[in-house]
C-alpha cells in the first residue's frame, strides 16, 4: 500500500468528492469506456467506507481508525458485501 497522508476535509467536502467520483465513474461506465485510472474504484470504496465510519463514530475515533489503517481491505470488503 502506498504511503498515506492526512488531508483535512470537512464532512461536506468528503460527500462532494464521493458524489463527483461516483458520477464520473458511472459516466465512464455508461459510455462503455475504460477508466484512465482504474484504481479510482478502490479509492472511492475507501472514501465511502471512511464516510460510513464517520457517521457512527466521533471524529477522534475515526482519525484513530484511519491512522491505524484498520485492516482496511477486509473491513471494506465486509462492509460493501453487507450492502449488496
Amino acid at each position: 500500500m502506498a504511503e498515506q497522508i492526512s488531508i483535512p476535509f470537512s464532512w461536506d467536502d468528503l460527500c462532494d468528492i464521493i458524489h463527483y467520483a461516483e458520477w464520473k465513474v458511472q459516466e465512464v461506465d455508461e459510455a462503455g469506456c475504460d477508466l484512465e485510472h482504474p484504481n479510482i474504484r478502490n479509492v472511492l470504496k475507501r472514501l465511502e467506507y471512511i464516510k460510513s465510519r464517520m457517521t457512527y463514530n466521533p471524529t477522534d475515533k475515526v482519525q484513530e481508525m484511519i491512522a491505524e489503517s484498520l485492516p482496511y481491505e477486509k473491513a471494506a470488503k465486509d462492509f460493501y458485501n453487507s450492502q449488496e
